[in-house]
């Protein structure tokens, strides 16, 4: 399985039911807003947080991409023995753990 396209594939959902949010409460309200990629001046405070929204749910596309990146490493770490994941513990955030802990701990200390 692809997760770079799982991820993509997320986040779009969420813009098209954002997008689609939007459309019909400016039905509802009778008012124009931009679509959530545009900025323009008239933009109300409902057309700002749903452009605000769509630019999260781009960041969250890249964000599952990396967690499911650091699943694997974590996956590879216990495979080697560099880490122990017990049942309910996740993969990501033990790599994520370990690896701080390796590359950036000693950076604490000489600051």
């Amino acid at each position: 399985m692809n997760h770079d396209l799982v991820a993509a594939r997320a986040a779009e959902e969420i813009i098209e039911l954002l997008t689609l949010c939007q459309q019909l409460q400016s039905e509802k309200d009778g008012r124009e807003r931009p679509a959530p990629g545009t900025y323009s001046r008239d933009e109300d405070d409902f057309a700002d947080r749903i452009r605000s929204a769509c630019g999260h749910a781009l960041q969250l596309r890249q964000l599952l991409t990396v967690a499911t990146t650091l699943s694997a490493i974590g996956a590879e770490m216990e495979r080697r023995g560099e880490i122990s994941v017990l049942p309910g513990e996740d993969y990501a955030q033990k790599a994520l753990a370990r690896l701080t802990e390796q590359y950036l701990s000693d950076r604490d200390n000489k600051q």
